[in-house]
């Protein structure tokens, strides 16, 4: 990259002086930096200025009334959001381990040699490519407790004797937005190991087998040491993704049965647009911006300890 750019620089018209040519790549940079700040930053900030004032949509000619800390108060004092923090970290913990597992089968398997496994790795990515709201709406028809194929198979097979509610019930629902969610997250798990597996030298497998070392042993101390700084990239990848989802949550469940499923992203979007409180939605999802930095400050304070071990 800094080879690239000395080329670069040394191409430039010669007439330009040695300060001006320092701030090319800055000046060619600018563009983008302005996109990233008028999409990203800018409503960024604006949702957390909007968080220290009462604003309600219903009335706008009263405008905003500053309010200082008086919505992060009623937020720590409010049960239901407390509720809803824990249904959005079971969400994201079962999700993040649901499709790391899944991914982390599949790619071993894909790793393999076998015939046809180019046309395995074309198809498995197909969840992946299906759009969060048709998805959604596919398993919301699979998991209808009158006439879904699922429960329909678990009746013939024996396992049920009538239909099971799945998304119409607290001990259920959960579990099946996380399902939902690793079906359509795990293809990308896949992509991101099979990358990481196919740079593991044979040699280290090789070497383990002389040592006398069986599969479970390769797996255990080459493979998953091999994969440590991919698997915090995946993990936090996979985190930030579960813990911002809305669609699913919405679309399969509105956030019931109750409030089983009533996620952070679901609560910032019903106080702000159902409720209209756009000052206290703006709190909301101002906890939800710190709660996604405190874990991917985690992970990399994890990936930092493993490094120095390393």
């Amino acid at each position: 990259m800094a080879v690239a750019t000395e080329r670069g620089l040394k191409a430039l018209p010669a007439g330009l002086g040695p300060a001006r040519r320092r701030l090319v790549p800055y000046v060619l940079l600018l563009p983008a930096a302005l996109v990233v700040g008028a999409v990203i930053l800018y409503p960024l900030l604006y949702t957390i200025f909007l968080s220290f004032f009462n604003y309600n949509l219903l009335q706008p000619a009263q405008g905003r009334t500053f309010a200082g800390l008086a919505n992060y108060v009623s937020l720590a004092r409010s049960a239901a959001f407390w509720q809803s923090v824990h249904a959005t970290l079971t969400y994201t913990v079962g999700t993040v381990a649901a499709s790391y597992v899944l991914g982390l089968a599949t790619a071993l398997l894909l790793n393999a040699s076998f015939r046809g496994r180019t046309i395995a790795q074309a198809l498995i990515i197909l969840p992946w490519t299906v759009p969060w709201v048709v998805t959604t709406l596919i398993w919301y028809a699979m998991l209808n407790p009158q006439f879904g194929p699922l429960n329909a198979i678990l009746m013939n097979v024996g396992l049920a004797k009538q239909g099971i509610p799945w998304l119409y019930q607290s001990q259920t629902a959960m579990l099946s937005i996380v399902a939902v969610t690793a079906w359509r997250l795990f293809p990308r798990v896949t992509l991101f190991l099979l990358a990481g597996l196919q740079t593991i030298p044979a040699q280290m497998y090789e070497a383990a087998a002389l040592d006398g070392a069986g599969e479970w042993s390769k797996f255990v101390h080459v493979t998953m040491p091999s994969l440590r700084a991919i698997n915090y990239i995946v993990l936090t990848l996979m985190t930030i993704s579960s813990f911002k989802l809305f669609t699913v949550a919405w679309v399969l469940t509105n956030g019931g049965p109750g409030q089983a499923t009533r996620v952070l992203s679901i609560m910032t979007y019903e106080e702000s647009l159902r409720y209209y409180r756009v000052g206290f939605g703006s709190a909301v999802a101002t906890m939800m911006l710190l709660i996604s930095v405190v874990l991917v400050l985690v992970y990399y304070a994890a990936l930092r300890r493993e490094e120095r071990a390393g």
